[in-house]
């Protein structure tokens, strides 16, 4: 390897100045040899103890995830085990008390039984008692090894437990008990698979199952245990634990256990001692305990540890071999980087002529060769860069004149939204002066003629007005919408004959015109002149171009301007008759009975928004049409006006508009020969009068009068705006004459439903009186009251009461509905129980489910709160929906439920009838409506009871409706509130 610098370029010798600056340069190189050594050592060094840190770092995890995978499957397998081997023993302490529930209850086996139990007993001793139950839940047997036999106590067992759930279920498992507080034990009640067999109780001795745990052995200080559901102690390798009644529910892993947590079966936790373990766990089925396996953490991570310190041994090693290499390649490194920075050096203190020579043969040396090849380079671009510089520099400074001129041409445009004037003056002025030009117009086209909107430049120049066509430069560039330049104008030939005209009347020579654009239309043009022959460059016809772009910007900006100043004014005025109509409106829909407010309203706006100077109206009484409303007329006026009705003729306005029929404008009525009102006119001082007509299908009902003191005619905006309020006022009237006939009718409506309750009251009362007697009578004759009546008249005697009974049912909706219409059905409100209500409608009806074969369910949580309203109403309410629901239902059931929630409670009949069509759910609830399918009309029925009990739900202040889809059943709810203080309103 050689590195070194080479000198090619002569010079003098150097001074001491240039040898302190060498030693200055030997320093700093020496600094960052040091540097760039110590740098690559370190980055060798940290490379290679990286990677031995991965590699033990990933060695280490690994074993560690495959040495506790292995602790966790072994801790897993023996808790399974030591689970299977307890599940085992409680299976076969179940199959020896199962024979003893063989035998059924009978005197002659009771001595059987007993021998059977005592040599269970024998058989198993963890069974330390065993009760024997019969049938009916009385204790008939006990044998005990702690107490004295028991034979025919008589104990009642039948709401405990171990009666009660071995019944439900067949077998039952009680919870871990202590007895005198020291030994544990459990209750296993077994039930006979024949209902008279009765249930066995065994209390089963739970020590025994410390021989299970103590027999498994984890590493040499592992240990297992058991706990209960509730987390207490049952089995542990130290029977002192078991005996004290040890509480582990606080331990995390017994928590996690009891907490059915399946994420971490296995995991690092405290024992009992507070030391930590790695523990598993395995659940005991069915009872609920769990068996728990634990191993210290020192023991089980050991090996681990110790492969840990071997790993960092090695590290050790590795990284005294890393420094000594890092040291010896950073050294091979070192060198030639810092002869390439010694010649970067010299290239960057101008010292373009010397070279660096490297000998590596690898990327150092390809870069050395570059220093090279870039210092020759400099050589020769270094000669034209001043020259280079100077005319970039003068690039730049048009390029800044013309930005300025933009940006002041852009901040006149953001002055003057509303006047372009300022924008083509400054155009003008900055297109003359940057493109060197003696005089520049701004040519606008109107009306097929070129007019200078903004000169700038020698007086005398303007071009005037000139045809738009193609004879003159502006006109050329503005017809092919792009620039247009003559060299010398002076001198064109017949194509620009008019421009050449002017050329030689003006002196200019030179000339350039570029359109005003604006979405492919030229709004007219710049036009620049110069007085000698100097054509314009590209450049000045792009700067122009932008320029024509920002007057074309402002001159469509102030035309955006006015028309949106138009506009607004438009929408003002139309907001302000919008507010005005919205005004008379809100005045109609809040004075439905008061039509001298609106008429007052409309007569007040009206004038407003037509500057007149008094607006009146007039409606019809008679033959004649009086003076109702006005604003603005002077007292005399208007008294003279209230006392002289109009009829249709000519000789006033509101007489010519109601023989017209259509609006009536007099410019100056003082001035009419057939106006007759002329001096009430005069005297008030109005000239220009308008009539209206108010327009009911075709005919006047009314007539709006305007009139202002001057002859100022109205406009067609004006008239229209009066018909619009003319057609409001049509409203408002006939919005009061229809309200005054739909009370009159509500009246009559009203008066005739009173007699019509009142009626069907009486009937209904005196109707049941002789019913009653005939239903009694018929009854008397078919007990046998009056003696045997023979099968025929029996049948016949049926038939009445049947007929009869329905007849009365029919009086009974009828009354009801009549009370209720009369608003005299009073709730009699009182507490009463849901599920008793309810209860009480699935006996009444029960039978009726019975004769067609249905099933019928009731459905009510035990925890339905208590409640307040009319209960025999209610009851009638569901009587109806169940009776309604059996009635329809030929296959399937009929189901009751109930539910609470908020204050409230809901019950639904459900059925599996035919259902009811969507159209029909709303009408079914009206009187004497029925569904109008064939299956309901086979049925028969009033149409009554629907309506009643929706008014009574209603007195409760609840709601009743109904689901169904065809062919799919129906469910009817109703929700009434828990609590009814007083009744909701008026039947």
């Amino acid at each position: 390897m050689k590195a070194d610098v080479d000198q090619k370029s002569a010079g003098p010798k150097p001074d001491l100045t240039d040898r302190s600056s060498g030693a200055r340069s030997a320093v700093g190189a020496s600094i960052v040899r040091s540097r760039l050594f110590i740098k690559y050592t370190i980055l060798f060094v940290a490379v290679v103890v990286l990677a031995l840190l991965a590699n033990g770092g990933f060695e280490v995890w690994f074993s560690y995830q495959e040495h506790k995978g292995s602790l966790i499957s072994i801790q897993q397998q023996q808790a399974l085990a030591a689970a299977d081997k307890i599940e085992e023993f409680i299976t076969q302490i179940e199959s020896q008390v199962g024979w003893t529930t063989q035998l059924p209850w009978t005197d002659g086996t009771l001595d059987q039984r007993r021998f059977d139990a005592l040599r269970l007993l024998r058989q198993v001793p963890a069974i330390t008692e065993l009760a024997q139950i019969d049938a009916a839940g009385h204790e008939q047997l006990k044998v005990s090894r702690l107490t004295m036999d028991v034979v025919g106590s008589g104990i009642d067992y039948s709401n405990k437990p171990e009666f009660t759930q071995a019944v439900a279920h067949k077998v039952y498992y009680g919870p871990v008990y202590f007895r005198r507080e020291s030994e544990p034990y459990m209750t296993l009640s077994l039930a006979g698979t024949r209902r008279d067999t009765g249930v066995s109780i065994a209390q089963v001795n739970l020590k025994l199952i410390w021989d299970v745990v103590s027999k498994i052995k984890v590493g040499e200080h592992g240990r297992a245990y058991v706990v209960d559901s509730g987390g207490r102690l049952i089995a542990h390798p130290d029977i002192s634990l078991v005996l004290r009644n040890t509480d582990m529910s606080r331990l995390a892993q017994v928590r996690s256990a009891r907490a059915g947590s399946s994420a971490e079966a296995v995991r690092e936790a405290d024992d009992i001692a507070g030391h930590q373990v790695l523990t598993g766990y395995a659940p005991v089925n069915p009872l609920g305990w769990f068996v728990f396996v634990e191993t210290p953490i020192e023991e089980a991570y050991g090996p681990l540890y110790r492969a840990i310190a071997r790993t960092g041994y090695v590290l050790l090693g590795a990284l005294a071999l890393a420094f000594v290499a890092g040291m010896f390649l950073a050294g091979r490194m070192v060198v030639p980087i810092q002869a390439l920075r010694v010649g970067a050096a010299r290239l960057g203190s101008g010292d373009l002529g010397q070279r660096i020579n490297i000998k590596t043969g690898d990327e150092v040396e390809a870069l050395a060769n570059q220093f090279n090849d870039m210092a020759g380079k400099l050589q020769e671009s270094y000669a034209d860069l001043e020259k280079k510089v100077d005319q970039r520099t003068h690039e730049l400074s048009e390029s800044l004149e013309q930005q300025t001129a933009i940006g002041e041409i852009l901040r006149v445009i953001s002055n003057s939204p509303d006047d372009v004037q300022p924008v083509l003056n400054s155009v003008a002025e900055h297109a003359a002066r940057i493109c060197k030009a003696q005089i520049v117009d701004i040519v606008l086209v109107e009306s097929n003629l070129l007019r200078s909107a903004a000169t700038f430049g020698e007086l005398g120049r303007d071009i005037g007005e000139v045809p738009l066509d193609r004879s003159t430069v502006m006109g050329r560039a503005i017809c092919d919408m792009r620039p247009v330049q003559l060299e010398d104008q002076q001198s064109a030939g017949d194509d620009f004959a008019r421009g050449r005209e002017f050329a030689l009347r003006f002196g200019h020579r030179t000339i350039l015109a570029v359109p005003l654009m604006r979405e492919e239309r030229a709004l007219g043009c710049i036009l620049v002149r110069r007085t000698e022959v100097r054509p314009f460059e590209q450049k000045d016809i792009d700067l122009l171009t932008t320029f024509a772009d920002q007057a074309a910007i402002a001159i469509e900006n102030v035309r955006l301007f006015e028309a949106e100043q138009q506009r607004t004014q438009q929408l003002s005025e139309s907001l302000e008759q919008q507010t005005a109509t919205s005004d008379v409106l809100k005045i109609i829909s809040r004075s439905t009975f008061d039509l001298q407010s609106v008429l007052n309203t409309l007569a007040e706006s009206v004038a407003r928004l037509c500057e007149a100077d008094m607006a009146a109206i007039r409606r019809p009484k008679g033959l004649s049409f009086l003076h109702v409303a006005s604003h603005g007329a002077p007292s005399e006026y208007n008294e003279y006006m209230q006392n002289r009705p109009i009829e249709p003729d000519r000789g006033t306005v509101a007489g010519r508009v109601l023989l017209e029929g259509k609006p009536i404008h007099i410019a100056d009525v003082q001035a009419d020969p057939e106006y007759t009102m002329s001096g009430i006119s005069q005297r008030a001082g109005f000239h220009t009068i308008l009539g209206v007509p108010l327009l009911r299908e075709g005919n006047p009902i009314g007539v709006i009068i305007l009139a202002r003191s001057a002859v100022r005619p109205f406009n067609e905006k004006q008239i229209e705006l009066v018909t619009t309020f003319a057609d409001q006022a049509v409203i408002a009237i006939e919005n009061v004459r229809l309200f005054e006939e739909i009370q009159e009718k509500s009246r009559q409506v009203e008066e005739a439903s009173k007699h019509k309750s009142q009626f069907l009251a009486n009937m209904s009362h005196e109707l049941r009186t002789p019913l009653n007697a005939i239903l009694g009578y018929a009854e008397l004759v078919l007990d046998g009251i009056y003696g045997d009546a023979p099968e025929k008249m029996r049948n016949v005697l049926e038939r009445i009461q049947t007929n009869g009974k329905h007849l009365l049912g029919l009086i009974n909706d009828v009354l009801d509905l009549s009370k209720i219409e009369a608003g005299q059905l009073v709730l009699t409100l009182n507490d009463y129980s849901i599920k008793d209500m309810m209860q009480g409608v699935y006996v009444a009806v029960e039978p009726l489910a019975g004769n067609k074969k249905l099933g019928f369910k009731l459905e009510v949580p035990s925890n339905l709160p208590a409640a307040r309203g009319d209960e025999r109403r209610l009851s009638q309410v569901l009587l109806n929906l169940v009776g309604n629901a059996i009635k329809f239902t030929d296959t399937g059931e009929v189901a009751m439920k109930a539910a609470a929630a908020n204050g409230s409670y809901t019950i639904a009949v459900t059925d599996t009838g035919p259902g009811i069509a969507e159209a029909d759910q709303a009408k079914i609830f009206e009187e004497f409506q029925q569904s109008e399918s064939t299956h309901t009309k086979a049925k028969g029925g009033t149409g009554l009871g629907l309506a009643i009990a929706k008014r009574i739900v209603e007195m409760h202040g609840g709601r009743l409706w109904v689901e169904s889809k065809l062919g799919s059943g129906s469910t009817f709810f109703f929700t009434v509130p828990l609590r009814v203080d007083h009744q909701a309103g008026k039947a």
